[in-house]
């Protein structure tokens, strides 16, 4: 049973939500951002057309970093719509030419890899193998091409094989937060509410963003908010969002939770897309056991296939969407030995 680690391939060449490298020595989204002329703000998320400019910028960099030859293509390879969506931005770029590989393992559905636009949609992950003979049958050299990786539902946790790890994990690391703030919490409850505000239809409120999604089960399960009356908001199309549903709880959460709900306030206020850092660290821990204790594995198709063009001089990067609490240790978790997620082994199957 082989065990290894995402920085097996990528050394530290990888990006989470952030945008800000694990190597220290590549340039910050910052400094990428004034070379290219980009304003600043929240970094840009992987469907914006800045994400695009930022990644293919920092290929540059790395692959300059170990004095390989200039880049000329890179490849995306992911499991959902954003990544396929990168794939496009960075052709729409034109710089480079691009690629992609969208998988996820599809038993009860026949093998297929169908192109589209440089990309290929794939019902099995080995079919990786195929993908990347075809690049090199159109000219693909791979010491002047950077792989692009995901992490979540890609390289770790493949769609269709290990996935309902990670969403396991993030439904631990919240159902532990959630009782460590409230002794007396119902937790049946909890879950069925935290389950109930994970579906689409609560989009529009949560921007499918877990912070709130968590959060606002949290001020539900305290009686500061109450469920019908916030659907009933959200299918008149009440603009307030999760801001405004702070804003009008301020006065109604229980003694436990305020110093929660002030610190939810004011990361919403600056614009931090992952306000709730205590859940992040907790998922972080339920994420890391699972990889320790094999319900949540690397994907071997991926794993060897980056390998092998890595020893033919590709750049392997983790181009991840990952909020970086979720991935790197608090200052806390560090000291007591936790790793970051790309340093930390798991089964390669």
């Amino acid at each position: 049973m082989q065990r290894a680690t995402i920085a097996n391939l990528t050394a530290d060449t990888v990006v989470y939500r952030d945008l800000e490298p694990c190597d220290p020595t590549l340039p910050r989204l910052a400094a990428l951002r004034a070379r290219l002329g980009m304003a600043g703000g929240p970094p840009p998320r992987k469907r914006d057309l800045a994400y695009a400019q930022v990644i293919q910028a920092l290929a540059h960099e790395a692959q300059a970093a170990r004095g390989a030859p200039p880049l000329r293509a890179l490849a995306v390879i992911g499991d959902t719509e954003n990544d396929r969506l990168l794939a496009a931005h960075l052709r729409t770029l034109g710089e480079l030419a691009a690629y992609g590989f969208i998988g996820e393992d599809r038993p009860v559905a026949p093998e297929a890899l169908v192109w589209q636009d440089d990309t290929a949609t794939a019902t099995r992950w080995h079919l990786l193998g195929p993908w990347a003979a075809q690049l090199e049958r159109q000219g693909v050299e791979w010491s002047h091409t950077a792989l692009l990786v995901d992490i979540d539902k890609t390289l770790l946790g493949p769609r269709g094989c290990s996935d309902g790890a990670i969403d396991d994990a993030r439904a631990e690391g919240a159902l532990a937060v959630a009782a460590s703030l409230m002794p007396s919490l119902n937790v049946p409850r909890f879950r069925r509410v935290y389950g109930e505000l994970c579906r689409k239809e609560w989009h529009s409120f949560t921007l499918d963003n877990q912070d709130y999604v968590v959060a606002t089960a949290l001020l539900i399960g305290s009686g500061a908010l109450d469920l019908e009356e916030l659907r009933a908001q959200v299918e008149g199309g009440d603009p307030g969002g999760f801001a405004g549903a702070l804003a009008a709880t301020a006065d109604l959460v229980p003694p436990g939770l305020a110093p929660l709900h002030a610190e939810l306030r004011a990361r919403v206020a600056e614009g931090d897309p992952t306000p709730f850092k205590a859940f992040r660290r907790a998922e972080l821990t339920a994420t890391l056991d699972r990889m320790a204790d094999g319900r949540l594995t690397l994907c071997g198709a991926l794993f060897n296939l980056c390998q092998s063009l890595a020893d033919r001089g590709a750049l392997c990067m983790a181009a991840s969407d990952k909020p970086t609490e979720s991935a790197m240790p608090s200052a806390e978790q560090a000291a007591a030995g936790v790793l970051p997620l790309h340093h930390t082994p798991a089964i390669v199957e």
